[in-house]
């Protein structure tokens, strides 16, 4: 494997990460505000507080992200490819999940 290959892979994890830390923080600010602000009276979140408290509440909870990446079916590992669309996957439908039933919730406010 080149070095160019590795520093491709590396970039693509790094910007993994961010955008979905980025994400999560939007979607945490918009269900805060749908949700939190109405009921408790409590000042809206931005987005980049948003993004602290989502990467501390699951650092300090239990995640099962683990088995997403797992073939439990075949013996042989993943290869990057797939483990990045699956990471990719779970990085935009998580978030999308809450958003969407949030936003389901929030019409029967």
């Amino acid at each position: 494997m080149t070095a160019r290959v590795v520093l491709s892979r590396i970039f693509s994890v790094v910007f993994l990460m961010l955008f979905a830390a980025v994400f999560n923080g939007y979607v945490l600010s918009v269900l805060w505000g749908w949700f939190v602000v109405p009921t408790f009276g409590a000042p809206t979140l931005g987005v980049v507080p948003a993004i602290g408290i989502a990467l501390v509440v699951g650092y300090m909870t239990h995640q099962m992200r683990d088995r997403i990446f797992r073939n439990e079916d075949k013996k042989e590992e993943p290869n990057f490819r797939q483990i990045m669309a699956r990471g990719t996957a779970f990085a935009i439908l998580k978030p999308l999940n809450a958003l969407f039933f949030g936003w389901i919730v929030h019409l029967f406010m």
